[in-house]
């Protein structure tokens, strides 16, 4: 270990000459990374002039197409003689099954937040804590597929329950809110964890010393204090309820008319893309682009709004603000006194059981997801499944071995190209921070992170499969979807890395720079060593947000019934095979999806549970360094 006599003695110690070779590469290093951290505002600006661009012939037009004037979806031109592409159906849908979401998750994860902060002892803070991660690592097309054979019939009980008619078994817009509460409710959750553990413990203990009760004192000092930050997790919550696209498409019921009717059916922008994009012709294609730029705006204004409230939660900690936490109780006669004091004692019992209660509704979904995918898929996972490919529809036996291996392909190659450049990203990010393009990296880094995988679909299928400098279309590949996959992983890396090379002890680049390092050597000899564990950690969990993606992939490598070729050819993934296979009408194909759907939750489960260990030892090189 080094100690402060030893940092001192390094300090006065002669610098050796730096030579031309080591100036050389840390100039070239410096540019490698200002390059990276460039590509991802260049892949920024591509992507919303790709969408401008691939939506301009109906945008310029759209009071012709009646696209901001209709509800109409008629893309033959039957009624009208002429294209319609009328938008409000699918805004209808997607700002219906998020406000659902928002109302049911929004209570259910503050109180969960607050119980979990406030009440929970620190062994179920630490279990529930996991359990709430492990509830938002999983894909969502594992959510629709559960959706879709669990919550569709329960609704659909309902709806016959009480005398409502129903013509989908359960699939509408309710169904496919109700899913989205349960994915967005991890976000809320863990965002208003964190600004309620942020709460000073002075103010906690004010209140508690005035004769608060202890709902009063989360009610009038913890909730107020972390108002901003609760904000800002509904805003980012609420994006990605906008953006979701798969376990939207699997419930919604996927028709193009305006319903009211509390069991309605209808469609979202993202599940429409999803559906209609890889086989439109021209004026339909630049209508759903359009569709995409909607949405990535809509998001991309709701993340925007989330970052502002995060960092109003953080001024308000850095200028220490305090807040009354209760008033000393006035001069007032002994009975009465007593009788408000058993009132709020009774109050604070029942809150106490509704905040436990809430964080019993947030994690019961996971157990339901994991018992009904355990009960139905593990019989059907056998050694067929993982060396075989699917038989002819309608005949018994046959695996996906083939989109497993294609799943493996395209996931590593994507991090082959993510990772290098996520990196010296955050490398820039962190070490170069007095520069001024860090910022401009950092927000639109920020924004790419919440753009819906969808748009990210649309992006690649507009670079690679059909260009605006081609004639034609180059066909759907597997490149399309690698690329897809790296733009979606890049931000993830981007964010963890930088994360782990600011838990790097200062001490350690002041001994590097004491010895003469230049700065490029001490960031590859000695802070990427010492935040690797920390690194490895964030890749995995880029790596297990991408093999769970399927609506990029529907756009781009499709599907394929045969073992991974050229990688300019369609290829087969797991993902795409769950929601193809969900709907099948033959029950052999349902069977694969179900054993496809348990094998990635496992890999998820046991990818999660890998992260959460190297969690404990990320700093351990580090400190030890220190």
């Amino acid at each position: 270990m080094a100690t402060t006599d030893n940092l001192v003695a390094m300090k006065h110690a002669p610098i050796p000459p730096q030579g031309f070779r080591s100036r050389l590469f840390n100039r070239l290093f410096n540019l490698a990374c200002q390059s990276c951290g460039l590509l991802i505002i260049l892949t920024v600006f591509a992507l919303v002039a790709l969408l401008v661009q691939q939506s301009w012939p109906v945008l310029s037009r759209a009071g012709h197409y009646q696209l901001f004037t209709s509800s109409t979806w008629d893309p033959d031109g039957k009624s009208t003689g002429h294209p319609v592409f009328g938008a409000w159906v699918f805004i209808y849908g997607t700002l219906a099954t998020s406000a659902i979401a928002m109302l049911i998750a929004v209570p259910i994860g503050i109180g969960t937040a607050a119980f979990l902060s406030e009440i929970a002892p620190a062994w179920v803070r630490r279990t529930f804590s996991f359990l709430t991660e492990l509830l938002a690592a999983i894909p969502s097309v594992v959510f629709g597929f559960w959706g879709l054979f669990f919550i569709a019939p329960v609704v659909d009980w309902m709806f016959k329950k009480f005398g409502i008619e129903s013509q989908a078994s359960g699939q509408g817009i309710l169904s496919a809110g109700l899913i989205l509460a349960i994915m967005i409710l991890p976000y809320i959750t863990a965002i208003s964890f964190d600004v309620c553990r942020a709460v000073p413990s002075a103010q906690r203990q004010g209140a508690l010393a005035l004769g608060a009760t202890r709902w009063q004192m989360i009610r009038s000092v913890v909730l107020p204090y972390a108002r901003p930050g609760i904000l800002a997790a509904c805003f980012l919550a609420l994006g990605r309820a906008l953006g979701e696209t798969m376990a939207v498409t699997m419930l919604i019921g996927n028709v193009r008319y305006l319903n009211f009717s509390a069991a309605a059916r209808g469609d979202s922008i993202a599940s429409i893309i999803a559906g209609q994009l890889h086989e439109a012709n021209d004026e339909m294609r630049a209508a759903l682009v359009a569709f995409g730029l909607i949405l990535f705006l809509i998001t991309a204004i709701t993340n925007i709004l989330g970052r502002y409230f995060i960092g109003m939660a953080g001024r308000s900690r850095g200028r220490g603000r305090t807040l009354m936490a209760a008033e000393p109780p006035p001069l007032i006669a002994a009975e009465v006194l007593h009788a408000a004091q058993n009132r709020a004692e009774r109050r604070n019992r029942l809150m106490t059981w509704v905040l436990t209660g809430s964080q019993g509704l947030a994690i019961v979904p996971l157990f339901l997801i994991l018992g009904y995918i355990m009960y139905r898929g593990s019989p059907e996972v056998t050694v067929e499944l993982f060396t075989q490919r699917p038989m002819p529809p309608g005949e018994p036996g046959g695996g996906l071995g083939h989109a497993m291996l294609g799943s493996l392909i395209m996931v590593s190659l994507a991090s082959l190209f993510a990772v290098p450049i996520g990196v010296l990203a955050a490398v820039y990010l962190a070490e170069y921070r007095g520069q001024t393009l860090t910022k401009p990296i950092r927000f639109m880094t920020e924004l790419l992170g919440g753009v819906p995988s969808i748009v990210i679909g649309i992006f690649a299928y507009s670079v690679i499969i059909y260009p605006p400098w081609a004639a034609k279309s180059h066909g759907f590949s597997a490149w399309a979807g690698i690329f897809a996959l790296g733009v979606m992983m890049l931000p993830v890396v981007v964010r963890a890395t930088e994360e782990a090379l600011k838990l790097v002890p200062g001490s350690l680049r002041q001994a590097s720079y004491a010895l003469g390092a230049t700065q490029a050597q001490t960031v590859l000899r000695v802070l990427i060593p010492a935040a690797l564990p920390a690194i490895i950690t964030g890749v995995l969990l880029a790596m297990g947000r991408i093999a769970g993606e399927t609506a990029p992939l529907l756009l781009t490598a499709r599907d394929s019934k045969f073992w991974p070729g050229a990688l300019d050819e369609k290829m087969a993934s797991l993902p795409y095979y769950i929601y193809q296979y969900s709907r099948s009408p033959f029950s052999e194909e349902r069977q694969l999806a179900w054993g496809a759907a348990f094998v990635l939750l496992t890999f998820v489960i046991v990818l999660n549970v890998s992260i959460r260990a190297l969690a404990g030892k990320r700093m351990v090189s580090a400190a030890r360094a220190d």
